[in-house]
Order: C-alpha cells, then sequence, then structure tokens
C-alpha cells in the first residue's frame, strides 16, 4: 500500500473528527492507528468496545489493553480502511453516542 494511499487514510480521518458535534475525541494519529478518547465517563473502555461492536458494528482495542490509565481511550486501526468511509466512521461514534 502506498504511501500516498495511507497519508489520505489519515487525513480522512482526521477531518472526520473535526466539525461535527462528536464528543468522542481524536487524541493521537499514526499512519496505522488512532487513539480516541470516549465519552463515557465511569465506563471501562471494554465496555464502550463491547458496545461499538454489538450495536455499531464498529471495532477496536479497549485502551486497557494496552495498561493503566487508558480506560478513557480505544484504540481504532484504520490502514484498511478506504479514506471514503471514514464519514460513516463518525456516523456510527454519534449513534452510540445519542443512544
Amino acid at each position: 500500500m502506498g504511501g500516498a494511499t495511507m497519508a489520505a487514510r489519515v487525513q480522512a480521518l482526521r477531518e472526520a473528527f473535526r466539525g461535527n458535534r462528536l464528543d468522542w475525541r481524536l487524541v493521537s494519529s499514526g499512519a496505522y492507528f488512532a487513539w480516541v478518547r470516549h465519552p463515557f465517563h465511569g465506563e471501562s473502555s471494554t465496555g464502550v468496545a463491547r458496545r461499538l461492536a454489538r450495536e455499531h458494528g464498529v471495532l477496536c482495542v479497549p485502551g486497557a489493553t494496552f495498561g493503566p490509565g487508558l480506560e478513557r481511550y480505544l484504540r481504532f486501526a484504520f490502514a484498511n480502511v478506504d479514506a471514503a468511509l471514514m464519514p460513516a466512521l463518525m456516523q456510527r461514534l454519534l449513534e452510540c453516542q445519542d443512544a
């Protein structure tokens, strides 16, 4: 996969998080993964990841998997997600947020 393709995916992800009413926050993004803070105070990253998978068809890794202090975070892998699909991800996060 070319560098231009990956750069376009990163840019699409960053743009999708801008200018919307999401309470989710893009904390960092690299070439393949993004760290996102979920808006559910007091809810575990594992619980949020399960709900995203079961109810909204979004797969991610709970932050707690990577160590203490990461309960508010999820890691999203987007290396195989077409840039044109990033707005659909935002819609699913909105649906989860508003449920």
